[in-house]
């Protein structure tokens, strides 16, 4: 777990859904509040986009991510407050780049789900989810993230 604990704090992002099979295009302003759990066994990440005039139903999600020893990967499973739920795995850091593959179900559909996470610096990072829906990788939501000053 300690290669994920680089997320732990609180992170606020700008960007965007694209327009695509799960929705119209809109922007995205997002607090990210990540967590230790479970004595450092699991990071509890929470998502929460702001109300605006062109985002009125903001999403909000947790995301619960942890390791498999036996396996040798991380685990991802999520949830969100549109009914969406996913289930992922990730060999770990390549370099700055860290990919969770697998699942995701919303709507009563189910598709291969992407998560690219990027380092650009000490304190950001960019974060595109994707889908593959038989014509390749396509996005869904793309943010740049910097880590929100600690707070005493």
């Amino acid at each position: 777990m300690n290669e994920l604990e680089w997320f732990l704090g609180e992170w606020r992002g700008s960007g965007r859904f694209h327009p695509g099979p799960f929705g119209p295009g809109k922007p995205i302003d997002m607090t990210v509040v990540t967590t230790s759990e479970e004595r450092g066994r699991w990071l509890m990440l929470r998502t929460e986009e702001a109300a605006t005039a062109e985002n009125p139903e903001p999403l909000t999600a947790r995301y619960l991510w942890g390791a498999d020893p036996a396996a040798g990967d991380f685990t991802a499973d999520w949830f969100d407050s549109n009914g969406g739920h996913a289930v992922q795995r990730s060999g770990g850091w390549d370099g700055d780049t860290l990919v969770f593959l697998g699942t995701i179900a919303v709507g009563g559909r189910t598709a291969p789900l992407r998560d690219t996470f990027t380092r650009t610096g000490p304190d950001s990072y960019h974060h595109i989810g994707e889908t593959n829906l038989g014509d390749g990788w396509i996005p869904i939501d793309e943010e740049t993230f910097t880590r929100a000053p600690a707070t005493r």
